[in-house]
């Protein structure tokens, strides 16, 4: 009976080790968007014989993907969001080569942010040619059913779309379950397919991941960047806004701090972005005083308390919302 007993304890510590290991180490299908940083833009963008106007800080997430059921419990920490990793990494993609498309991606909105501060600021910038590109898609995408990676999107229901902030416009005048006409030039060849939309984040999307192809323009003053562990394209309006502060000289009171978030395009349209209530998390870590956020994710974080929130939909409006900023008393 004793020998029984020991056995049955050593199964049922042997089955408890087995389940301790599951969850300290299995993949789930899950990841986590976690709060980032506050970064001082003043230390990371430089223009040669001009120093920063501003305490402007641009905010980050960090991502984590395909936790495990133990890390899975972050999630209830305030500020942690829960995702399907198939919702963030582009179906055959490895996390390694998003890491490289989110880097081509920051390049971009590097390059367009300077083109739009110096063209703000007074400076002849031409307008530069661009396409948009599709890497992948997403899960239970319809559009993977027709379209292929690397076709350059040339118009969606007859409107054409030079830029992925073009395009985002486009399908918010659409309803989600539509099927639209999407034309595509591939391999040289244009071709037309329908697609069925689907919805993500509140919005219509064709259920791909994009890129906008854009010929670098000549920049009448040449900007640098020192960022090296950040990544993808929400960076683009905070960049543009210290460029253009440090070429119009403009100061602002020492104690006010503004931090924000946004992708922005060519025309100065500000776009939105994934984990903004992440980022406020990180621009209120860091004591700023005003978030600027694209005017589609203000609902996300309006009601965030200790921070003037502020929706923008143009790099003009943001220039507006900086300018009448005060400290708070």
């Amino acid at each position: 009976m004793r020998v029984k007993l020991a056995g049955n304890r050593v199964a049922i510590y042997a089955v408890l080790a087995v389940l301790a290991l599951v969850c300290a180490f299995a993949p789930t299908p899950y990841s986590l968007i976690l709060p980032g940083r506050a970064l001082d833009l003043g230390d990371v963008v430089s223009l040669a014989g001009l120093t920063p106007q501003a305490h402007l800080y641009l905010t980050d997430v960090r991502f984590a993907t395909r936790v495990t059921p133990l890390e899975l419990l972050s999630a209830f920490t305030p500020g942690v969001r829960v995702i399907r990793t198939d919702d963030v990494l582009p179906r055959g993609f490895s996390p390694a080569q998003y890491d490289d498309i989110e880097r081509d991606a920051m390049s971009e909105s590097q390059t367009i942010a300077a083109a739009v501060a110096e063209r703000a600021a007074g400076y002849h910038v031409p307008a530069p040619r661009s396409r948009v590109l599709i890497l992948s898609f997403s899960a239970r995408s319809d559009a993977a059913r027709v379209l292929r990676p690397l076709d350059v999107v040339v118009s969606i229901n007859g409107t054409p779309v030079a830029t992925g902030a073009r395009l985002a416009e486009v399908m918010r005048g659409i309803k989600a379950g539509a099927v639209v006409t999407v034309v595509v030039v591939r391999r040289g060849s244009r071709r037309t397919a329908r697609v069925k939309t689907g919805l993500y984040g509140g919005r219509t999307v064709l259920g791909t991941y994009l890129t906008t192809v854009v010929d670098a323009p000549r920049l009448p003053v040449a900007v640098r960047y020192n960022l090296p562990h950040v990544a993808g394209s929400s960076g683009g309006l905070m960049f543009a806004l210290e460029i253009y502060r440090s070429l119009k000289r403009d100061p602002l009171p020492a104690a006010l701090r503004i931090a924000g978030t946004g992708t922005i395009a060519y025309d100065g349209t500000v776009g939105p972005i994934e984990g903004a209530a992440q980022k406020i998390a990180a621009a209120r870590a860091a004591d700023a005083t005003l978030f600027l956020v694209p005017a589609e994710n203000y609902a996300e974080v309006k009601d965030t308390p200790g921070i003037h929130v502020v929706p923008v939909a143009s790099f003009g409006q943001a220039l507006k919302a900086v300018a009448s900023a005060t400290i708070p008393q």
